[in-house]
């Protein structure tokens, strides 16, 4: 079993579902039942994928000459149909980072952007492999029964094509404009991607109200940095809070408060200082939590 899931997956994480702050969203109904959609505020989309642990969520950013979706979640739905039943325009991908929950069906898609990073390019030029992706589909993963065309014994993930993201790179959609920014540090080519006019910001895996991973250190996730990842949060917390209004995030729950970019960055460097108190899991993994989120590091 890989670490992470053994720092984090219960005997039952499924219990915390449905979650409650999900009563105050715009469902969108659908006849794929692998996903949730959700219509959040400025044309957004918010596609959930509760039956799997991950809990990840992918965006739909719906712009007057095309749209973007911020990743392609697991690969175990379609949402590639999906997508195409919401909206007309033509749509492009933009991985927030290439970790394997975030790229499932990158391979269905014309046009695909990930950042700049030498680990990113290696993993999307050679995509998942079934041995790799082996953990992530046994029984205690699943909260609800997968789709019925899915086959845990042949889940990977192929290569695909793919252009190259840089820092302050402008994605424009015609009637709205969304800034990309490196935010290091969950790992090397994670990004988040601000709507200024909008006064949005999606924050990718860089935050989310969960369990924050900053432990990683082998191939298959790509490394961690503690102190990097409290400089990307820093840098958000003092240039672009002050000017959003709502984060949306990758995984859990998609609308949160900004200031929660601040407490994140504080718990980092009290982690550093090390004047935060941790519980080490079976697999010696430290465990720090916090109000709203916790952080994983390596003992």
């Amino acid at each position: 079993m890989d670490k992470m899931k053994d720092a984090v997956v219960g005997t039952n994480w499924a219990s915390a579902l449905p979650r409650k702050s999900y009563e105050k969203l715009e469902r969108v109904e659908s006849t794929n039942e692998w996903f949730e959609v959700y219509k959040l505020p400025k044309d957004v989309y918010a596609i959930y994928e509760p039956g799997h642990f991950q809990e990840v969520i992918s965006y739909l950013i719906i712009g007057e000459k095309k749209a973007i979706l911020l990743d392609t979640g697991m690969g175990m739905g379609n949402i590639h149909e999906l997508v195409h039943r919401l909206t007309d325009k033509d749509i492009e991908v933009v991985n927030s980072h290439s970790h394997f929950d975030h790229i499932g069906e990158n391979y269905k898609f014309p046009k695909i952007s990930i950042f700049d990073d030498m680990n990113a390019v290696t993993t999307l030029k050679k995509g998942y492999t079934v041995e790799e992706l082996k953990p992530h589909v046994t029984n205690e993963m699943f909260g609800k029964m997968p789709p019925k065309d899915f086959v845990a014994e042949n889940y990977m993930m192929p290569p695909c094509e793919f252009d190259l993201l840089h820092d302050g790179d402008i994605l424009d959609l015609g009637n709205r404009k969304l800034k990309v920014i490196h935010t290091p540090g969950h790992s090397s080519d994670s990004i988040m991607l601000h709507d200024e006019e909008n006064r949005i910001l999606f924050t990718g895996d860089t935050f989310y109200p969960g369990a924050l991973y900053a432990h990683f250190d082998e191939p298959f996730y790509g490394k961690s940095n503690l102190e990097i990842y409290m400089n990307s949060l820093q840098n958000i917390a003092n240039d672009v809070v002050p000017h959003i209004d709502y984060i949306y995030c990758s995984h859990n729950e998609p609308v949160n408060e900004p200031r929660l970019i601040e407490d994140a960055m504080k718990a980092l460097q009290a982690i550093i200082d090390e004047k935060a108190s941790y519980q080490v899991d079976e697999s010696g993994l430290r465990r720090y939590d916090f109000e709203g989120f916790a952080v994983i590091t390596k003992d």
